[in-house]
């Protein structure tokens, strides 16, 4: 699935203002919630994961509008669109490397390799922490509109 237009402009309008670059256009970014999305999410336990412009979104965030239109939570939409935007950014290469290289890191600091240890490796990730810094801006400017989902 895409962005529907209006989800599309309205973060694309966002993602100008958060980066003061009136020129910034969001590029146009695929949903993807099969079953073989759903297998990756849930093996490695995330709700959404974003490869270059393809985000893949753990189907239980999907839904039904009135409209019969597909939806997700706009706090998920944006984090990971926060991601494309990295990527786009960094390089698929270069974000893909750095990203692993801090987990590990990370990782590699905490007394244990368990699922605690490992989550907390995953918040400290400065892309993951970027992404969530985002999501808050987001959620502030998105209160002058009234809609829930993207």
């Amino acid at each position: 699935m895409k962005l529907a237009d209006s989800s599309h402009q309205k973060l694309e309008l966002f993602f100008r203002e958060y980066l003061n670059d009136e020129k910034f256009s969001l590029p146009k970014i695929h949903f993807y919630a099969g079953n073989i999305t759903q297998l990756i999410t849930k093996i490695i336990n995330v709700q959404g994961i974003t490869f270059g412009r393809r985000i893949f979104i753990l189907r239980k965030f999907v839904a039904l509008n009135q409209e019969n239109f597909l939806t997700l939570p706009q706090k998920l939409a944006v984090h990971e669109i926060t991601h494309v935007i990295q990527y786009r950014r960094e390089g698929f290469v270069r974000f893909f490397y750095t990203y692993l290289t801090n987990f590990w890191t990370n990782l590699r600091t905490k007394e244990k390799w368990d699922v605690i240890s490992r989550h907390e490796a995953y918040l400290e990730i400065p892309f993951e922490v970027e992404a969530r810094e985002v999501t808050d801006k987001f959620v502030e400017w998105s209160r002058k509109f009234k809609c829930e989902k993207v």
